[in-house]
């Protein structure tokens, strides 16, 4: 498991033109965390960051995500299919605490 409180800081960190809010921000129930909101806030660029973070952190191999598409919330988890370089699907949960769980499709 990784921790994605880090997702914040990330906010601030780049800049450039990737501004644009992420279309899956509209998915967002209203029960969220503070912690999930921000990772759902942050422009798809950023999230990639958390997600390939949040992967390496597990100990699986990813150098890039090549896909990342939101998916349902499940229970109190806001939930992202992640596709990475070398073709691994992951599942990837964010818990309201900002825990990362991670699983593999394969």
């Amino acid at each position: 498991m990784a921790i994605v409180t880090g997702a914040a800081l990330l906010a601030g960190c780049g800049g450039g033109s990737d501004t644009a809010p992420n279309p899956a921000a509209s998915k967002t129930p209203l029960a969220l965390s503070e912690t999930q909101k921000k990772v759902v806030a942050l422009p798809k660029r950023l999230q990639d960051g958390v997600m390939l973070r949040a992967i390496r952190d597990a100990g699986l191999t990813c150098q890039a995500v090549t896909e990342l598409t939101r998916v349902e919330t499940r229970a109190d988890r806001i939930r992202w299919r992640v596709v990475c370089d070398n073709s691994e699907p992951y599942v990837v949960e964010i818990t309201p605490d900002g825990t990362a769980q991670i699983r593999s499709r394969n």
